[in-house]
């Protein structure tokens, strides 16, 4: 595993802006020339600042473990933010200073029944991170997702989540609209709305959370408190 103290000099491959406000960077190992991690783990990135030490940003890894020469990174524009800046002001083929990984919030094994996945905007990426990384190991297990955003603007990754419905036996996915269309036929409100509609009471299960501190906590009210869930079974993030 690396080294906290290790700088990684990454190259920036591709930028893709699947929506106006999320922005995914791919990157590829400069120096040194692999970096390993754990799925869950997330990095800090270096973000050059005009007077001093540069401004460290988390951000979760979106791919997978078994890639050794970069990784994948999720961002989510915000307004006067240091890095949202540095990152949208990017071309491609910049070298970028990330240390890392941290973290452990890890994929439980061996895994229960049922997986049940809850995030969101970028809170995707994390388990973006462990179905990529598991699917081969674990390609018979029951896998739910709700995925939180708030308009049909805000939509993305569907491509990515309905090939890994193709190549898993058991996986469903729905969004969540806060704030959507009248048009929008789906899910509307909050995930953590629809968290009783899963049979988790008499299925063994564990639950992932990343994204919303505040869907966090009321998922974690909801099953430890009313449902009696052991909390051992749930692990969480939170991106605000």
């Amino acid at each position: 595993m690396s080294s906290v103290r290790t700088i990684y000099q990454m190259k920036v491959l591709q930028i893709n802006d699947p929506t106006p406000k999320v922005r995914e960077l791919v990157v590829r190992c400069h120096e040194p020339e692999s970096f390993e991690f754990k799925a869950g783990q997330f990095v800090m990135l270096h973000v050059p600042q005009p007077e001093g030490k540069p401004a460290l940003r988390a951000y979760s890894i979106a791919s997978s473990e078994k890639q050794k020469d970069g990784f994948h990174l999720l961002f989510k524009y915000v307004e006067t933010g240091k890095a949202s800046e540095y990152v949208w002001a990017l071309k491609g083929g910049e070298t970028l200073q990330f240390t890392g990984p941290f973290g452990r919030v890890f994929f439980q094994e061996p895994p229960t029944e049922q997986i049940i996945f809850m995030n969101t905007g970028t809170g995707l990426s994390q388990h973006l991170c462990y179905l990529l990384s598991k699917k081969e190991q674990y390609p018979d297990l029951k896998y739910r997702m709700l995925f939180g955003v708030r308009n049909e603007t805000e939509i993305y990754a569907q491509d990515q989540l309905d090939e890994l419905k193709k190549e898993l036996k058991d996986f469903h996915y729905e969004y969540v609209l806060s704030r959507p269309s009248e048009s929008w036929e789906g899910k509307k409100g909050y995930i953590q709305n629809f968290l009783t509609e899963f049979e988790y009471k008499t299925t063994p299960t564990t639950f992932y959370l990343c994204g919303n501190g505040g869907m966090i906590k009321d998922v974690k009210h909801q099953l430890v408190d009313s449902d009696g869930i052991d909390k051992t079974r749930i692990w969480a993030e939170a991106f605000d």
